[in-house]
Order: C-alpha cells, then sequence, then structure tokens
C-alpha cells in the first residue's frame, strides 16, 4: 500500500519540486498552500505524514502541528522553514513536530527523513489498525480516547470506555447487561460496587456523549429483553452524520 503524504508550502515553486520529488520516490502526494486546506485533507485522507512550512498565510503552521497533535497522536509532522534558529526548532519540537528541515532543502536529506518517520511510525498503518468510524466519530482504541468531527478530545470515565469497548467488540450484537458488567468488571478503574443498574447508568451517561438526540438514540440501542446493541455504520442515517 502506497503511503499518503500531504505538502503545505505557500511558496509554488518549492511545492512542486518537493511534490515530484516525493513523487518519484513512490509516495502518493497531495499538496496545499492552506494551513485550513491541510487540515481538511489530513481528516479526510488520513495521511502517514505532512511536510509543513511554519510561515502559511492562513494559520500559523505551529498552531497547525498542535492541532493535529492532538487530533492524530500518531501522524508523522516534518516541519519545513526558513527559521534556523536554535529557538525556533525547540518551539516546533515543543508543538509536536517530529523533526525540523530548514531552508534551503537538500531533498536527499527531506526523502531521507520521511522514510525515517515513516519507519517509526509504522508506514502510518499503526492509527488505521486501532481506530474504528462510530458515526460521527473516531474511536482509538490504542489511546482509548474518542474523537468528535472537528478533532476534539470527548472525554469518557474509565467506566464508560469499558463499556464502550464491550458493546464494539459484539458491534451489531444484542449484549446482555451481565456480559457488559463483566466488561466494567476487567476495568480496575471502574471500582467493585457495581452492578447491573450501573451498565444502565453508563449508557444513559455514553448516549448524553455520542448521541444527536440520547432520547433518540442511533448508536447505543436498546433491545427489549436482551440487553444493548451496538448499531453498525451501515444503519446508521445521514443525518446523524452530520
Amino acid at each position: 500500500m502506497v503511503d499518503k503524504l500531504v505538502v503545505v508550502e505557500d511558496a509554488p515553486e518549492i511545492r512542486e519540486m518537493m511534490v515530484l520529488y516525493l513523487q518519484n520516490a513512490g509516495y502518493e502526494v497531495y499538496a496545499t498552500d492552506s494551513g485550513q486546506q491541510c487540515l481538511a485533507l489530513v481528516e479526510r485522507l488520513r495521511p502517514a505524514l505532512v511536510l509543513l512550512d511554519i510561515g502559511l498565510p492562513d494559520i500559523d503552521g505551529l498552531t497547525i502541528t498542535a492541532q493535529l497533535r492532538r487530533s492524530q497522536p500518531n501522524l508523522g509532522v516534518i516541519l519545513v522553514t526558513v527559521r534556523d534558529e536554535d529557538y525556533d526548532r525547540v518551539v516546533g519540537l515543543e508543538a509536536g513536530a517530529d523533526c525540523y528541515l530548514t531552508k534551503p532543502l537538500n531533498l536527499g536529506i527531506l526523502l531521507a527523513q520521511v522514510r525515517s518517520l515513516l519507519r517509526r511510525c509504522g508506514g502510518g498503518e499503526r492509527e488505521a489498525d486501532f481506530s474504528l468510524s462510530l458515526g460521527r466519530f473516531r474511536v482509538d482504541l490504542l489511546r482509548r480516547h474518542i474523537l468528535d468531527p472537528q478533532g476534539n478530545d470527548v472525554s469518557l470515565t474509565p467506566g464508560e470506555f469499558a463499556l464502550l469497548i464491550g458493546l464494539i467488540e459484539r458491534r451489531g450484537r444484542a449484549v446482555n447487561r451481565h456480559d457488559l458488567l463483566a466488561c466494567l468488571r476487567r476495568g480496575q478503574d471502574v471500582g467493585e460496587e457495581i452492578d447491573v443498574r450501573t451498565v444502565d447508568a453508563l449508557v444513559v451517561r455514553l448516549r448524553r456523549k455520542l448521541e444527536l438526540s440520547p432520547n433518540r438514540p442511533q448508536l447505543i440501542l436498546t433491545v427489549y429483553g436482551k440487553g444493548y446493541r451496538l448499531a453498525g455504520e451501515a444503519e446508521i442515517t445521514h443525518e446523524n452524520l452530520n
């Protein structure tokens, strides 16, 4: 599978040079001169790596880096800039960049950095292996958190996440309360004083956080006489993805 890269550079000649060089190296490359468009491309394409200029006309590259790091923890980020002071390097790395290259670019070094970072990130596959779609949300199983459509964290308690995992493991099938209770008891942080009523309370709390209309749930469904069921993606209507 060919890795996807996003090049964000406002100088057309540099952008075209980088794109051509990386395409010739065998990558699938997308390019833009806009920070806002970068965020949209990352959300839509789920690339393995972003090469990001700091001095963009709309959003500062450091701001974009920090936002990408919050929303896509496993995404590789290489900052490309004319700023070569130690202070600038520190700020860039503190913002969440994996490495920092200065202009004028040495394309050989650029390619070596790309290949090295992709090896460390698992070629972009690590995030895909441990994440799944849940209606409007993205569940990161590896880091145990959920992202909303804007890339913001949805805060779940250990008990809420443990119960959600129990439903995800049996997605599309009814899960009775006792089985969900067993999922909760596997979580060390949930506490020992729990019973089937705890399951119902956690479902109510999850619906408040994940459903557009908690009183008319489309994700976590009640199966009367059996328990609860997590809807499959095909069941979720277009209305509930907006």
